[in-house]
């Protein structure tokens, strides 16, 4: 629309210049023309002597001008210096005053040149006047010739409005072509407009047409490379934020990181969960602590990595490193935090200090008792052979007990490393129950203390490592006779699956507290038993459990029983269908009894 309307305007301004400065153009032809004129007659009537050419003859030359050059003039013949003639081929002179004028200013030498001399109210002309002197000093008379320019004006008003008329038809096609160009040239900057804007709007596959000629086929072809690389890139970047995602998510300690003012950028779903987050929009609702953020904004403003630990509910333990994100160009862009779950390791640091401080006592036990009883010996103090034989016997306790601490260290060691060979076998549990009962009856006799076995009639067999199970019932129904009041039950009974072997006794018991930790190495209920066993018996009965992939239990009641539990799985004969067998509850308190010894 706005190029129609300068078009037209251009149109009328083109026009009526040309009408204009045409009309003009003319008339300064005609008017140099008519001064050329003039100037020849001064120079033909310029005498030298006033005898040579009568005054008289002077109208007759501008007679024969006027009608070869169709001019109008005004003859002044000065007959005296007071009486001048007037001739002129005109029908209308102008009033005497003007005429006067004329002469005053032609006889004081002036020549006169006008481009529009209006004869009448209707009638425009140009004039050109010329004085005349004898020997170029004596003023003898002047003239004027005057041509019409009406004709002139009409020429050109006739032209003008042709050219108007010209224009109104000729403006509607120009209209229509200048339409049809404008858009044909608007066309591909539309288009390449759009493509553009989709751009700016995350569509990076859209492709502009780029078969124009010329600068706007390059335009297009330009903006097509840069929409393909700036497509690719953000590809990459897209790619690059979703891998970074995964390796974030991937992670099992937490990570979050913050820019220059303090914003959350990254976070993890491990960080998430360790302080309970769900919805997150700023860095308190990941982390509800204003101190580890403060820590965060003083890794940016120092430049400088921290690390600090931080307590969390329920005796957990976080290890918190913060380290700052550098720029070659803007320094300290952000931080980024690792929140590390140090429970764990906080918790096997103290096993681990707990484990040598218990092996240092375990073994600088016998060894204090054994120095004390060498020393008398060997300063020969003790002369009494019973005596003697009293220490010697007390040393070979003390020796015994030493070596059963490092036999038992030395096997939960090739447990824990796995170097411990299972072989796996199918036996019946009943034999290795009595085999295993009649080796502690002697024992057991010692301490007034019965040892029942209460089995199921069609108890499946067992597959699994004899000796192993054998190891774990010596160790049970030892701790059983060491705390036992009166009793001790061996129970073995079907499962669906599974054979589940029971040893209950009716001793003081465990404390709840207590319970989780009864399987740790070095660890004893009742430390102030003289005839404890070294401590790693459990663990090594939960560790060879553990390699044969069976479960091992411990339930108690303090002050009245204790019940360790554990399976073996059932042999499995493929020649032979097996039928589903009941599900049997067996209360440690209320044994059901199928065989006694």
């Amino acid at each position: 629309m706005i190029c129609m309307v300068l078009l037209i305007i251009g149109n009328v301004v083109l026009v009526v210049a040309y009408t204009y400065f045409g009309k003009k153009t003319y008339v300064e032809l005609e008017r140099k023309s008519l001064n050329e004129t003039a100037d020849t007659l001064q120079g033909l009537f310029s005498f030298s002597d006033a005898n040579e050419l009568p005054r008289t003859s002077l109208k007759g030359y501008l007679d024969v001008i006027s009608t070869s050059k169709e001019v109008s003039y005004i003859l002044f013949v000065q007959n005296t210096p007071n009486a001048t003639d007037v001739y002129s081929n005109m029908d209308e002179l102008p009033d005497e005053e003007y005429l006067q004028s004329l002469h005053d200013r032609l006889s004081s030498g002036e020549s006169i040149t006008h481009d529009n001399y209006q004869i009448s109210k209707k009638i425009n002309s140009i004039c050109a006047g010329r004085p005349l002197y004898i020997n170029q000093t004596v003023y003898i008379g002047s003239f004027l010739l005057i041509r019409e320019i009406n004709h002139i004006n009409v020429a050109f008003a006739r032209l003008s409005r042709s050219l108007w008329f010209v224009s109104l038809l000729l403006l509607p096609l120009l209209i229509l072509t200048s339409y049809f160009a404008v858009n044909q040239m608007l066309h591909p900057i539309t288009e390449m407009t759009k493509v553009a804007k989709q751009l700016s709007k995350g569509n990076y596959d859209v492709r502009a047409k780029d078969d124009y000629p010329g600068e706007l086929g390059l335009f297009a072809r330009t903006l097509n490379n840069m929409s393909s690389a700036l497509s690719s890139t953000i590809r990459q970047l897209e790619n690059e934020k979703r891998q970074l995602g995964y390796i974030l998510s991937s992670f099992n300690d937490g990570v979050a990181a913050i820019n220059k003012q303090g914003e959350l950028t990254h976070y993890n779903p491990a960080l998430m969960k360790m302080f309970g987050a769900v919805d997150v929009h700023s860095t308190m609702d990941l982390v509800p602590d204003r101190t580890i953020w403060e820590a965060f904004e003083s890794v940016v403003d120092s430049e400088e990595p921290r690390m600090f630990h931080y307590n969390l509910p329920g005796d957990r333990v976080l290890w918190i490193s913060v380290v700052p994100v550098l720029s070659d160009s803007e320094g300290c862009i952000g931080a980024v935090g690792l929140f590390k779950d140090a429970t764990d390791i906080e918790k096997l640091e103290r096993m681990r200090n707990e484990y040598v401080a218990n092996i240092s006592h375990e073994l600088r036990t016998p060894l204090t008792s054994l120095r004390g009883l060498l020393e008398p010996l060997s300063d020969g103090m003790v002369k009494n052979p019973e005596k003697q034989k009293q220490y010697y016997t007390i040393m070979l306790r003390e020796v015994e007990h030493l070596s059963r601490l490092i036999t038992d260290m030395l096997q939960l060691s090739r447990l824990q490393s796995g170097t411990e060979t299972m072989e796996m076998t199918m036996f019946d549990v009943n034999e290795l129950l009595e085999e295993v009962s009649q080796s502690f009856q002697t024992e057991a006799n010692k301490r007034n203390i019965r040892i029942e076995i209460e089995t199921e009639e069609t108890l499946s067999s067992v597959l699994s490592d004899r000796d192993r199970i054998e190891q774990v019932l010596v160790i049970l129904i030892d701790n059983a006779l060491r705390y036992a009041k009166s009793t001790i039950r061996l129970l073995a009974t079907d499962d669906v699956h599974e054979v589940v072997i029971s040893v209950w006794d009716d001793g003081i018991g465990i404390s709840k507290e207590n319970l989780s930790r009864v399987f740790e190495r070095f660890y004893k209920v009742d430390t102030s038993r003289k005839d404890g066993g070294t401590g790693l018996g459990l663990s090594i009965a939960k560790k060879i459990m553990d390699q044969l992939e069976e479960q091992i239990e411990v339930d108690s009641e303090e002050g009245k029983w204790t019940c360790f539990r554990f399976t073996l799985k059932k042999y499995i004969s493929n020649a032979i269908p097996l039928t589903s067998v009941p599900d049997v509850i067996v209360s440690p308190d209320i044994p059901q009894t199928s065989q006694k010894q």
